[in-house]
């Protein structure tokens, strides 16, 4: 039972998105293949900040996808 919480954590942990650590990773740049919640992408599209937060690419509204993680 310890050993499936502790495998639980960090499946938990790898799926978080990087920017906002709250929300599922369920959006991808197509650009540069970094995955983010999809929330994160939209505030910053709509916010004018369109780059990668990991490596500073830019991006447009056709450059990120929702994606399904099963």
């Amino acid at each position: 039972l310890v050993g499936n919480f502790s495998f639980n954590n960090i499946l938990s942990e790898q799926l978080a998105c990087p920017t906002c650590k709250t929300h599922k990773k369920d959006a991808i740049l197509t650009k540069c293949f970094h995955v983010f919640c999809l929330n994160c992408l939209k505030t910053r599209y709509e916010t004018r900040n369109r780059k990668c937060p990991k490596c500073n690419a830019t991006f447009g509204a056709n450059d990120y996808h929702r994606i399904y993680l099963t």
